[in-house]
């Protein structure tokens, strides 16, 4: 089956989008601190894709929703199997359906996995720049502890483990929040990384939590190996979703992996009802979506390469590096020699584009890196791209 993705979908105007990211793009030119002054804007912000969901998907929702009873809901067998296949199939991880605990989206997963296996005023690690879990830290009276990525000036990024381990080793830092792949920098912790975390992290008692909802999308020729497979599952915890992979978000579907059985407890298992639409796209997604997450793949690859090219061509003064994994892509342009605020304004304000600022990921570079999600059919990626190099034109 041919999977079209070059389609522009309305998610401004139809009444069925229920976009935030298209939807509401005020809040995105609020908190950059730029007016919002016209209404061609192109969201590159929000880590979601501009696709339509797979026709394999879609086909089995519409018959249930030819069915036409959505009650009280239970989780069958034949979506925990399909769960297990998909990892199995797809990344050689194996673990079994009694390993497996729903919950109602991954933030929601996370901030439970905070409170129950941290306590008040613990330290949470993260590597950073790093997606935020501010409100699953913070939000939770958890301290918010940050290990800086070591950065070799060219957006290539690796672990600091003398940081990591001084760290770890204070005694009231007791969980490490992973993001593998690592997002925004879209690395992919290879085998030997995610050994030496995880031996640093054990012989200092440090609970490991993997969040791994973005293992699906990579890099032509890269390869992508769970941390629980790497380094086995003691003091682990695995997250996984459909969200990232499937543009499947707003379903709310996370699943969470333990196979250490000093970590099981009744409480993961709290959250036992979801949407009877959740429970069907998960099975539909895990038993058919082979062949459309490849086509993805392949799609989202030359988004990314050709978008590099353009900024390298029109934005020469910019820095981008090519991502191991993920769909978005950081451009530094602290070589313009411009404030924060004035490149903020060349790119939301002036050229119409909403990306994420480096402030949302705890980047130290702040307002000079901006992360741009290529998750969009290949023209508007484009046209954000040379509508922003517009605006630096003549920049010295």
């Amino acid at each position: 089956m041919k999977y079209e993705f070059d389609e522009i979908i309305d998610r401004v105007n139809d009444p069925y989008s229920f976009s935030f990211k298209w939807q509401h793009p005020e809040y995105a030119f609020k908190r950059q601190g730029v007016e919002l002054t016209r209404d061609d804007i192109i969201c590159l912000e929000t880590a979601d894709m501009d696709f339509r969901v797979a026709p394999e998907i879609i086909e089995d929702l519409q018959r249930l929703l030819d069915h036409g009873i959505f009650g009280y809901s239970e989780i069958p067998q034949t979506y925990f199997k399909a769960v297990c296949g998909w990892y199995e199939r797809r990344q050689g991880w194996s673990f079994s359906p009694e390993d497996i605990s729903y919950m109602p989206g991954t933030h929601s997963a996370i901030s439970e996995i905070v409170k129950l296996y941290t306590k008040k005023g613990d330290g949470v690690i993260i590597l950073t720049p790093c997606y935020s879990y501010h409100s699953d830290v913070d939000g939770n009276g958890r301290r918010y502890v940050k290990v800086e990525l070591a950065n070799d000036g060219k957006d290539i990024f690796t672990v600091d483990y003398d940081a990591l381990e001084k760290a770890c080793a204070e005694k009231d830092n007791t969980m490490l929040i992973m993001c593998h792949p690592h997002n925004p920098t879209g690395k992919v912790f290879d085998h030997d990384e995610l050994c030496r975390i995880a031996d640093i992290c054990r012989r200092n008692g440090v609970l490991i939590v993997s969040d791994e909802v973005h293992s699906d999308i990579l890099r032509r020729g890269q390869s992508f190996e769970p941390m629980m497979k790497a380094c086995g599952s003691e003091g682990l915890i695995a997250c996984t979703a459909v969200n990232k992979t499937f543009n499947l978000a707003g379903l709310a579907m996370t699943n969470v992996i333990i196979c250490d059985p000093k970590l099981k407890m009744d409480e993961m298992n709290m959250y036992d009802m979801p949407t009877p639409f959740g429970i069907q796209a998960v099975i539909s997604a895990y038993t058919k979506g082979d062949a459309w997450v490849d086509a993805l793949n392949e799609y989202i690859d030359e988004n990314i390469r050709v978008c590099i090219d353009l900024v390298h061509e029109r934005l020469p003064k910019a820095v981008v590096a090519m991502p191991q994994g993920g769909y978005s892509i950081n451009i530094d342009f602290s070589g313009y020699g411009l404030r924060g605020d004035e490149v903020a304004k060349k790119i939301y304000g002036d050229a119409g584009v909403v990306l994420n600022s480096g402030l949302f990921f705890d980047d130290i570079r702040g307002k000079q890196v901006h992360r741009a999600c290529l998750s969009s059919p290949r023209s508007m990626c484009l046209e954000a791209i040379n509508r922003i190099a517009d605006q630096f034109e003549g920049c010295e």
